[in-house]
């Protein structure tokens, strides 16, 4: 069982911060869990995990600022150990307009030597010990929710347990087989964004392959359905499934009152007509 020190206020993460930084400390292994539209509406970040090599930490965000927690994901110094980074820097700039620096991805090196799993079974690879815990199960729950129990924790822990010591295990073996160049290239960048984010919309189902006009009823659909889930604070699927909403869309594009069929909710339907009439406008 791992054990943490929890930092749930400005002062705490800044002293821990500067403790770090006075004590030269200069790598620390970082992950997140977050909410992405499963409990309630929009993307957060829920919980920072830390592993300075000897002691836990977890960070609250919702206790800790943007203003205390920007120097240290911004910090060029303090290098941050991370699995698959892609996801969770997408995260902080979505949240807090940053971009992560010093970021050295675990799974980098990995791919380069041929190894495409996950972080369990990198762990099982070169016999690092890990907590067992269902990981599909704890994706699915709510990190939103505190206090956290036991088994949340020690899963959002474990995450981190064993990050430094692969990243030295996989730097050995890169630099054997002289790979490091190419790591170190692909390293400058993995926190990067790779293609501008692209509005929700585009992301529902078979949108590549409609026509224009119904990329367009597309957008304004996505938008009635969004305000509405905003309003109530609820992942936008339990206003209208994606694949009905796309069904819709399709719809619409021939029958005016489509969007009557599909709720029966006063607030949705009115917000559907007015996105509707505005779309009509806009062609």
């Amino acid at each position: 069982m791992y054990r943490y020190t929890l930092l749930a206020s400005d002062k705490a993460f800044t002293d821990q911060y500067q403790a770090w930084k006075q004590g030269g400390v200069s790598s620390v292994a970082m992950d997140f869990e977050g909410e992405f539209n499963l409990h309630v509406y929009g993307e957060h970040l829920c919980l920072i995990q830390l592993f300075d090599g000897k002691a836990f930490f977890l960070v609250d965000p919702f206790k800790v600022s943007k203003e205390a927690l920007g120097p240290f994901f911004t910090d060029g110094e303090l290098e941050k150990v991370m699995f698959s980074c892609e996801s969770d820097a997408a995260l902080v700039r979505k949240v807090y307009g940053i971009q992560l620096a010093c970021v050295w991805d675990v799974r980098v090196p990995a791919l380069a030597l041929g190894y495409t799993g996950n972080l369990s079974g990198l762990m099982d690879m070169y016999g690092l010990e890990h907590v067992l815990e269902n990981k599909k199960k704890n994706q699915m729950t709510n990190w939103m929710r505190r206090p956290l129990d036991e088994h949340q924790v020690q899963y959002a822990l474990g995450d981190v347990a064993q990050l430094l010591a692969l990243k030295e295990i996989l730097w050995e073996q890169v630099s054997e087989k002289h790979l490091s160049r190419q790591v170190e290239n692909q390293m400058k960048a993995c926190a990067e964004a790779k293609h501008p984010e692209q509005p929700g919309w585009t992301k529902l189902p078979g949108y590549r392959f409609m026509s224009p006009v119904e990329q367009h009823y597309a957008k304004y659909l996505f938008i009635a359905r969004d305000e509405v889930a905003r309003r109530r604070n609820i992942p936008a699927s339990r206003i209208l499934d994606k694949r009905v909403l796309t069904d819709l869309v399709k719809k619409s594009v021939r029958d005016s009152q489509a969007y009557t069929k599909v709720t029966r909710d006063p607030e949705v339907l009115a917000s559907l007509k007015h996105q509707l009439s505005e779309a009509r406008k806009g062609r």
